[in-house]
């Protein structure tokens, strides 16, 4: 009789179990891809507000209202298909009708969800954006599922006719 090398079932069980445990349990933490993504998100939406801010610029010097508005009192502009449009120094204001309206994209306040999942009407479902102006002239984005945390884009309007100031702080994705 010949002895046949190899592992017996019960050993290929076990190895296999262990695997299985370390994929679930060790591999995320290791990986971190839901984080990667979330910060990939954010530079996404600071080079879409980037891109509106000089469109926007663009239209209100072809306009004639780039020179004007201040965060307390911005001036509007018509950028079709969206009507009023709030302006600083000719680029969008930090506010809900400047530069959340010029992006376009799903976003409401915190309070604004909440009272959305209260009513439990499928209006926060396609929500995918929170936005808050946590001073004059100063709104932040960020994704819905990271809302409060350090996941965001921050948006400062235009002081003296200069480009607002947009950066990320991903610390917490």
């Amino acid at each position: 009789m010949r002895k046949t090398a190899g592992f017996t079932l019960i050993e290929l069980v076990i190895v296999i179990v262990i695997l299985g445990i370390l994929g679930a349990v060790a591999a995320p933490k290791f990986l971190n891809l839901q984080g990667d993504a979330y910060g990939a998100n954010l530079n996404a939406v600071k080079s879409s507000m980037e891109s509106a801010a000089t469109l926007v610029n663009t239209k209100a010097i072809l306009g004639g209202v780039d020179k004007g508005g201040t965060s307390s009192s911005p001036i509007e502009i018509d950028i079709d298909p969206i009507t009023g449009v709030e302006l600083v120094d000719g680029y969008p204001a930090a506010t809900a009708d400047g530069i959340i309206a010029v992006l376009d994209i799903k976003s409401k306040t915190a309070a604004q969800l909440d009272s959305a999942v209260t009513a439990n009407d499928g209006s926060a479902d396609n929500i995918e954006y929170i936005h808050t102006v946590t001073t004059t002239g100063t709104i932040t984005v960020s994704p819905k599922a990271r809302r409060s945390e350090e996941c965001y884009v921050t948006y400062v309007d235009s002081v003296s006719n200069a480009r607002p100031t947009i950066t990320i702080d991903n610390d917490g994705c």
